[in-house]
Order: C-alpha cells, then sequence, then structure tokens
C-alpha cells in the first residue's frame, strides 16, 4: 500500500464507528407525536414500516 492508501484507510476507519450507531437506518424523529387518526397512523406507515408484523393466532 502507498502512503496515500494508508492515510485513506486510516481515514475511513476513523469514521467506521458511525456506521455501527444503532439508529443510522432508522427514521428517528419520524413522528413528532403521537398520530391523532388511524389515516395519520397508516400514512406514517406508508413512509417508513415501523410496526410490527401482524401474526396470525393459532
Amino acid at each position: 500500500m502507498t502512503t496515500e492508501e494508508i492515510e485513506n484507510q486510516k481515514r475511513i476507519d476513523a469514521c467506521d464507528y458511525l456506521a455501527n450507531a444503532v439508529s443510522t437506518q432508522d427514521c428517528t424523529g419520524l413522528i413528532p407525536s403521537a398520530p391523532v387518526s388511524d389515516a395519520e397512523l397508516e400514512s406514517y406507515e406508508e413512509v417508513y414500516h415501523y410496526q410490527p408484523p401482524k401474526v396470525k393466532k393459532k
């Protein structure tokens, strides 16, 4: 590896901890307050699927 490649890798490694954060792929702050209707709740669900899937009872 060249000195430049080593320096580039050091920069990448220095920022790598950011990718391991729990919320890197989450839409945190999506719902600023509780939905006031089912329609509002459904519209949030269309933007980002955050609710667990409905499971059929056995």
